[in-house]
């Protein structure tokens, strides 16, 4: 168990977050030390890209509230606690505040990119990067090959995370934060369970089928199971 304070905000990491990372950047097919060491990366890309999603959600709770929140760092991601009740106006803009931190800092990663290879290396940089089949210019691919491994892998990782999960994390799919939003809005649970369930089946499907993407489709068919579950005993106690 890791604890430390940030901004003053407790964060508490818990050992599963490790595993979990480890398990996610390809720790068992560790064949070399390169291998290991951009397995290391990952990890590290997946902490602080998680962190500064999930201080997105605590800074902007504090400032509306001015309760110090907390975070976790678990097996399935992250979690911030406001430690107070908020208003439906004060949820909407917390919750939208993690995705907006994520896509900044990628924001941020292509500014750098651009700042070191000149604006057009630099987009180009990041659309292969993203997209991997695009086509490239000449100069981007002379900086890809004299790149080591280790350090593309992690501004691939660093891109991938931070504009994919970020926009993946807004589907309306309780408990993700597109799904809070969406409940923060529609006045019927019925309707917020049942887009949920058939938004989360949808997308386990296309994961595990069309982008052969195994830890992505288990988590969406679990949110889609809870969003069931929560549909379900919404009709036992209607009845």
């Amino acid at each position: 168990m890791l604890d430390f304070k940030l901004f003053k905000i407790p964060v508490r990491v818990e050992p599963w977050f490790w595993l979990t990372g480890f398990f996610l950047g390809g720790g068992l097919g560790i064949t070399s030390r390169e291998d290991f060491l951009i397995v290391i990366l990952w990890i590290v890309v997946l902490f602080v890209s998680i962190l500064i999603h999930e201080f997105g959600h605590a800074l902007t709770s504090r400032k509306m509230t001015g309760v110090t929140p907390s975070i976790k760092l678990w097996g399935m991601g992250g979690l911030a606690y406001p430690n107070t009740q908020l208003t439906q106006k004060q949820s909407f803009w917390v919750t939208w505040a993690g995705p907006l931190a994520g896509l900044v800092f990628f924001g941020l990663i292509v500014l750098t990119c651009c700042l070191i290879y000149g604006f057009s290396v630099g987009t180009d940089l990041t659309i292969y990067l993203l997209f991997f089949n695009a086509e490239i210019y000449r100069e981007t691919y002379v900086v890809l090959r004299e790149m080591d491994a280790p350090v593309r892998d992690m501004l691939k990782s660093l891109l991938w995370v931070n504009l994919w999960w970020s926009l993946m994390n807004l589907l309306p799919v309780f408990p993700l934060d597109g799904g809070q939003i969406y409940a923060s809005i529609e006045r019927s649970p019925k309707k917020v369970w049942i887009v949920g369930m058939v938004t989360g089946a949808l997308v386990a499907i296309a994961a595990f089928f069309i982008l052969h993407k195994l830890f992505i489709a288990i988590l969406f068919g679990y949110f889609a199971f809870q969003n069931y579950k929560r549909l379900e005993h919404l009709k036992g106690h209607s009845h």
